[in-house]
């Protein structure tokens, strides 16, 4: 690894021209979906259906089958089911009886009665945006599969599932639907599924790029998958650094003079230990198409304005701390080519500029996120 002081790393352009590019052909499947359960901060479902994550060749196939697999648990365990208002003529009494519902019908008259009472229902919008999402997919024409007996045996299982759930009206659902949904404790075996659903409705957007259309969907739009990467990195971190506290931390300029037109700043991840001497690491997560700026010159450099931000994170905070005057930054970017581990010393902070490939395996994607922070807190221990 190689060090400069006082200024950003020269790097060829090749070295990270290609953090972005292609990433939606080359990022293998399950990487994408391991992705998505860390952002979702479901990572414990990881090792969950695992016949479902080996070999699917396209995003969708597996949401699809993980879906299904889920759905199949949840009917063994009992669809959710909540106490619903129902009325209804009876000829007899159950919970209150409507006078004014009776009269007008003239129920009395035929030895009935309108009544009202409570009733639990599978009836209920979680199951609704369920059974809609797998009738969508079972004739989805993305499902299309190279070997047509894996495909039918899909779209027969999804089919079989919507029957199962006749009890639920099949309505139509909106993004609307998701945000007006919310789950409680008893609704843990829901989080999974619904999430799915969610992210399905929200890829329906054609594109005309070839190959995986989900997959090339959901890491086409920068502020999507910039967001995407930041919940991955931020949780997988919290959960497997046990000694550190891992968060968005919100910072303050520090305004001698009092304006009001001080905006704050956010980070995307804080990590400092537990102990001391309570080390401090800003990690700031990037993902754009163009990484690398041309210069007048020739060759490429880092983006200044990148960088300008991570070291306005750490210089406006040294007056906290001796550990806020040493803080470590990192600039984090994915990328499915070259790995790339930089760093520099900035005014006593020592600033990394490095790449996970997301196209390798997982356990070894694993790995390097330990090992950047590890080499970012002891530059001496060797590059990752």
């Amino acid at each position: 690894m190689r060090n400069s002081s006082l200024g950003a790393s020269d790097v060829s352009v090749t070295a990270l021209e290609q953090l972005t590019n292609n990433i939606a052909d080359e990022i293998p499947v399950c990487n994408a979906w391991y992705l998505l359960l860390y952002a979702w901060d479901m990572a414990r479902w990881r090792g969950r259906w695992p016949e479902c994550t080996e070999g699917a060749p396209k995003l969708l196939g597996l949401l699809a089958r993980i879906l299904a697999a889920a759905t199949r648990d949840l009917l063994k365990r009992h669809l959710g089911r909540a106490h619903m208002v129902n009325r209804e003529t009876l000829r007899g009494i159950r919970g209150r009886v409507d006078f004014a519902g009776s009269l007008k019908r003239l129920t009395f008259e035929q030895a009935a009665a309108h009544c009202v009472f409570p009733e639990l229902n599978i009836d209920t919008p979680k199951n609704r945006i369920l059974r809609a999402t797998l009738h969508r997919l079972a004739a989805d024409p993305r499902l299309k599969h190279v070997k047509s007996e894996e495909e039918a045996r899909l779209r027969h299982e999804l089919r079989t599932l919507v029957r199962a759930l006749e009890g639920i009206p099949l309505v139509p659902i909106s993004l609307a639907d998701f945000s007006r949904l919310q789950l409680g404790r008893n609704d843990r075996d829901y989080a999974l599924p619904i999430a799915i659903c969610a992210l399905i409705r929200r890829l329906e957007m054609p594109t005309e790029d070839a190959g995986d259309h989900v997959l090339t969907a959901l890491l086409r739009d920068e502020i999507t998958f910039h967001s995407l990467f930041e919940r991955f990195v931020r949780n997988f971190y919290r959960l497997t650094l046990k000694d550190h506290e891992v968060a968005r931390q919100n910072l303050d300029w520090h305004d001698e003079l009092g304006c009001s037109f001080v905006p704050s700043m956010q980070t995307d991840i804080t990590i400092v230990e537990k102990l001391p001497p309570y080390r401090r690491l800003i990690i700031d997560t990037k993902y754009s198409t163009t990484t690398l700026a041309a210069t007048p010159h020739g060759g490429a450099k880092f983006k200044s304005e990148n960088l300008y931000q991570l070291y306005a994170y750490l210089r406006t905070q040294e007056q906290e701390s001796e550990a806020h005057r040493c803080a470590q930054g990192m600039l984090l970017y994915p990328t499915t080519s070259k790995d790339l581990n930089e760093a520099m010393s900035v005014q006593g902070h020592r600033i990394c500029v490095a790449t996970v490939n997301l196209s390798k395996e997982w356990e070894t994607i694993e790995a390097r996120l330990l090992a950047l922070v590890r080499s970012a807190y002891d530059p001496l221990g060797g590059s990752p």
